[in-house]
């Protein structure tokens, strides 16, 4: 079945490099297949990396994107493969994170990122961006504080706002302001 699939959109031959069979079943199958890689085929003479993602789409990168920094593993192209589980991009002993790729060249995957790093971020600023956004407020809807000064505690360059801030956030957010950081 993975044959007669992939025999219309993607096959190996022609520098086509695919994951293993049971990594590529794995990848197929997981929840956010398209965040991951399932092969691909680096194209030297348009000097290019076409990467195909777990939903089958490709991701055209230029070549010398993956340039290995100064003091760093060699670029072997020619060594080109995709590894574990669709998370690695390899050109010999030089690697590259698949997230890394995504979060340069697929703004989809930048939203999706910093969503999921905003959500996990449990510092006062992230919580009071969470509740804000939650109750639909605009950072200048807080009479008394100014749009500057909610950025910079959502930014976390106010680490411990004033007790007054805190009354007005919590009255406008209708929460305890000591329950804010909860959310």
């Amino acid at each position: 079945m993975l044959d007669a699939l992939f025999r219309q959109v993607l096959a190996e031959g022609d520098g086509v490099q695919l994951l293993p069979k049971e990594e590529l079943f794995e990848v197929m199958a997981a929840p956010n297949r398209e965040d991951l890689f399932i092969g691909g085929v680096v194209d030297k003479a348009d000097k290019a990396v076409i990467l195909y993602r777990g939903n089958l789409k490709p991701l055209l990168l230029p070549l010398e994107w993956f340039r290995p920094r100064s003091g760093s593993l060699e670029l072997d192209s020619s060594r080109f493969s995709v590894t574990d589980f669709g998370h690695t991009v390899a050109f010999g002993g030089y690697e590259v994170a698949g997230d890394a790729i995504l979060y340069e060249f697929d703004e989809e995957y930048r939203r999706r990122a910093k969503k999921r790093q905003l959500a996990e971020d449990p510092s006062f600023g992230s919580a009071l961006r969470r509740l804000r956004l939650q109750k639909g407020l605009g950072r200048d809807s807080f009479p008394g504080i100014t749009a500057k000064e909610i950025s910079r505690i959502e930014r976390g360059e106010v680490k411990k706002p004033r007790r007054r801030t805190l009354e007005i956030l919590g009255k406008r957010l209708g929460v305890p302001p000591e329950k804010i950081k909860t959310f």
